[in-house]
């Protein structure tokens, strides 16, 4: 077996420390789309909202040492999500921008995380 075969093949999912986890839940599937996968509690008995999309929450929060910078998913139409949390009153660390990826904003979660969204191919003007 070469070295090469013996690598990562892809992103399979963050575990994120939330403060409150069902108003998390809540942020994540009403206010960004996101969809849930079949979950069982972690084996420490945590609760574990795993989403489609590779991230997941499990209780934790803000008062915890950093773990991350930030996290970035890519999007469809970037534009309707940032009027969408507009309307919702969401934090934006940065508005919509053209980013080295395409159009994206930077946002807060309910804790304060910061999460990109950006959209390939897609340009402010």
């Amino acid at each position: 077996m070469s070295v090469n075969a013996a690598r990562p093949k892809e992103f399979a999912h963050m575990l994120l420390k939330v403060s409150d986890i069902e108003r998390s839940r809540r942020f994540y599937i009403d206010l960004l789309g996101f969809e849930l996968r079949k979950a069982s509690p972690l084996p420490d008995g945590r609760p574990f909202v795993p989403f489609k999309q590779g991230l997941a929450l499990t209780n934790g929060g803000p008062q915890e040492p950093q773990q991350i910078d930030h996290i970035a998913f890519k999007a469809e139409n970037v534009r309707a999500i940032a009027e969408r949390l507009t309307k919702a009153n969401v934090k934006f660390f940065r508005d919509l921008h053209d980013g080295i990826y395409g159009l994206t904003i930077y946002i807060a979660d309910p804790d304060g995380n910061m999460i990109e969204f950006y959209e390939e191919g897609a340009a402010l003007c």
